[in-house]
């Protein structure tokens, strides 16, 4: 299938949105699989380190930034809408920063919190309208916190408002802006997608015209992730577009996670921390030291989670202003459960009004005879940005519950198994016992009879054409 067309938007209508995750966590979950010290050592000379002051204890629990946890790291991830590094092309595309108000926007903030000897990761994400404190400013939305950019504080106080909000401590902020995404991406010689459904938005570049498999480029893949459209049955633009950048990054871990491709994961360390801006605290000690930790991490290690909230409207100074505020009691049990290494249960899993996102269905794939259809159905789940951890098993070991293709769901798993049904049709949906198959949400069981069609194919508009 052709790649998407590379639809040029309209810089005067461009409204800017960046996700810095697939850069760092393949860097931090990946590439830490396989790289030495010295290969950080020599990439850690080639990256520009945020100006931020360190504290003078850098191991007080109540500092801002500083050396990790014994059990714990916390990592603040930061995207802007800034230009630099664009080609005089791109800048005609998209607009300078000048066109944008001359300011830059922390339109992407998520924690990463991860626990090397549990060997898991937690990906927590902050929509960029949720109301917050922000020290020494006041109330405003979270990502007004950076505005004074890279290299003006804006990290730094992005970091204290995360750690006031949460009381997770921030060790190290890592940041990337748009060109460094696309730069990366295309290290990696681009990341398999599958989507459902047309997709169409002429604010970002996004020109997809039909359902099916593509291998996004940088390009495609920043438009996509940037995509504020939805469709009618996905009314909050913020919500779905960070449904779409988990299931980016549970695409790009299942891809640089996957045995084939950890032999090339050495060679992707310079491209990554050579668009990356880290603290100037975060040394190749210690990314060697995850790196030790985190040896044998598969894509099931990384949970994905959206700080709890839902969409609100208020009038400071008489100006309607529309916002994101928490849902309570959730949003504090969600942040102490992380902050002393509790479960998670279902906090934050799902977002209102919007679907569940494929990055947190875990599905099995079970070969019943298949002939290796089996095999092509496993690829597109992961393509699709499904946590694929179970692999493919032997439909032997589930009984005689379903005689041909069928898509099994334990109760309370109705909705996953549709959004399955999206990416792999031509399947009836069969609810099983609670505890089967266990440790899934979903199984996928694949016969010889089994003819795939393409993703979507068959399927009602659930949640619109433009959503997902």
């Amino acid at each position: 299938m052709e790649a998407p067309s590379e639809r040029t938007p309209d810089r005067d209508r461009w409204r800017s949105w960046f996700v810095a995750v697939a850069a760092s966590l393949s860097a931090l979950l990946g590439l830490a699989g396989g790289i030495g010290f010295g290969g950080y050592l020599w990439a850690s000379s080639k990256v520009d380190p945020i100006p931020i002051t360190l504290p003078d204890d850098p191991s007080a629990t109540t500092a801002v930034l500083g050396r990790c946890a014994e059990r714990e790291c916390n990592y603040l991830l930061l995207g802007s809408d800034s230009r630099e590094g664009m080609t005089a092309e791109e800048l005609e595309h998209f607009g300078t920063d000048e066109d944008i108000g001359g300011e830059n926007r922390a339109d992407t903030v998520i924690v990463v919190h991860t626990e090397p000897d549990r060997k898991q990761a937690v990906i927590l994400h902050f929509p960029r309208d949720l109301w917050v404190n922000i020290p020494g400013s006041g109330e405003g939305k979270i990502n007004g916190a950076f505005a004074g950019g890279v290299d003006g504080g804006g990290p730094q106080l992005v970091a204290e408002t995360v750690q006031e909000l949460t009381g997770i401590r921030i060790h190290h902020v890592l940041y990337v802006n748009l060109a460094g995404f696309e730069n990366i991406v295309d290290a990696m010689g681009g990341v398999p997608m599958c989507v459902d459904r047309p997709l169409f938005d002429e604010l970002t570049g996004l020109d997809i015209p039909e359902a099916g498999c593509y291998e996004f480029n940088g390009f495609q893949a920043l438009s996509y992730v940037r995509s504020r459209q939805t469709g009618e049955g996905c009314p909050i633009p913020d919500f779905v577009r960070i449904q779409r950048q988990q299931r980016f990054l549970r695409a790009v871990l299942n891809k640089v996670l996957h045995p084939s491709q950890v032999v090339n994961l050495p060679d992707l360390v310079p491209a990554v921390l050579s668009n990356m801006r880290p603290d100037p605290g975060l040394n190749p000690a210690d990314l060697a030291y995850l790196a030790s930790q985190l040896q044998g991490v598969t894509t099931g290690a990384a949970d994905f989670r959206a700080v709890p909230s839902t969409p609100a409207t208020i009038y400071p100074g008489g100006i309607e202003t529309s916002i994101v505020k928490l849902v309570q009691p959730d949003a504090d049990q969600l942040f102490e459960a992380i902050r002393e290494g509790k479960p998670l249960g279902d906090l934050g899993r799902e977002q209102v009004s919007t679907p569940p996102t494929p990055a947190n269905i875990v599905v099995g794939t079970f070969d019943l005879l298949s002939a290796g259809k089996v095999d092509a159905v496993y690829q597109r789940l992961n393509e699709s940005g499904f946590n694929t951890e179970p692999g493919i098993g032997d439909a032997a070991a589930l009984g005689d519950i379903v005689a041909g293709s069928a898509i099994l769901y334990r109760a309370g798993a109705l909705e996953e198994a549709k959004v399955v049904r999206r990416f792999v049709p031509n399947m009836d949906l069969v609810q099983v016992p609670e505890d089967f198959p266990v440790g899934m949400d979903v199984a996928v069981v694949v016969a010889s009879s089994y003819v795939p069609v393409p993703p979507g194919e068959g399927q009602p508009p659930q949640e619109g054409p433009d959503c997902g």
